[in-house]
């Protein structure tokens, strides 16, 4: 959708108002949007602003309303290139994040209609960021697209993955299908975070920070598990034959 030039805080404010947000942004000029999903976990942040994104180039996967976009170009990035599927949301129309980066004067680069699988399709292969916060477990296949976004990342470059976890030591996933978690259908696996750290290193991936277990702002529970995580090529001894879309990081004799 078009939108228009906004100057005056009154016209920002009620092109707010006829649009549904997930996201809290501050759009400056004493405005806010009303996210639905209240304070993120603080955890997160933490996370989000170690990371140096200074003159980098940011991939966010599933950026619905843009707040991690928009955050990524506050600290510093040179290049985010900004990614949802929006035949997967509600609220397809709205044109929020179009309007969030009209107000803000973004320069991030928006494609609402390409999946995390199909990433490879925007023609990049060296982002030194990318932002997977809020994703793999809507995902039926998590693992797919690890593999999709290793394939974009430059070597050495951080991916920050961030989600619903278990806590729990062991090794596992729980699949929701018959019986969705917390009520949403769109809900697939969830991994424990022994899991999940096990998800990202088999991806050719070597954890940095392990920030576990925190808090959204919608839940008293510390449900979501944060990591970074550094692009690597490298033998890896856990693997007992190549992983064809994963063997140009692969160092191992077979």
């Amino acid at each position: 959708m078009a939108v228009a030039e906004f100057t005056l805080k009154d016209e920002i404010l009620a092109e707010v108002k006829k649009r549904s947000w997930v996201h809290s942004i501050d759009l400056g000029h004493g405005i806010v949007t009303p996210g639905a999903w209240g304070g993120h976990n603080p955890l997160l942040w933490t996370a989000l602003r170690s990371i140096d994104f200074q003159g980098k180039k940011v991939l966010d996967i599933g950026c619905w309303d843009g707040l991690f976009t928009f955050e990524a170009e506050k600290l510093g990035a040179d290049q985010v290139y900004a990614t949802d599927y929006i035949v997967h949301r509600n609220h397809q129309e709205d044109g929020t994040f179009e309007l969030a980066a009209k107000v803000l004067g973004s320069n991030a680069l928006y494609h609402p209609k390409v999946s995390v699988y199909d990433i490879e399709s925007l023609g990049v292969n060296d982002f030194d960021v990318v932002i997977f916060a809020g994703i793999y477990y809507h995902l039926k296949d998590p693992l797919r697209a690890l593999t999709a976004l290793r394939r974009v990342t430059k070597e050495g470059g951080l991916i920050l993955v961030e989600g619903e976890a278990i806590n729990s030591p062991e090794c596992f996933a729980k699949f929701h299908y018959h019986e969705p978690y917390v009520g949403d259908k769109s809900n697939w696996w969830i991994p424990t975070g022994t899991c999940l750290k096990q998800w990202v290193e088999s991806s050719f991936f070597e954890i940095e920070s392990d920030f576990g277990f925190g808090q959204t702002g919608v839940s008293e529970n510390p449900t979501r598990y944060i990591l970074t995580a550094r692009a690597v090529s490298r033998k890896d001894p856990f693997y007992s034959y190549p992983d064809e879309d994963l063997q140009e990081f692969d160092r191992n004799t077979y």
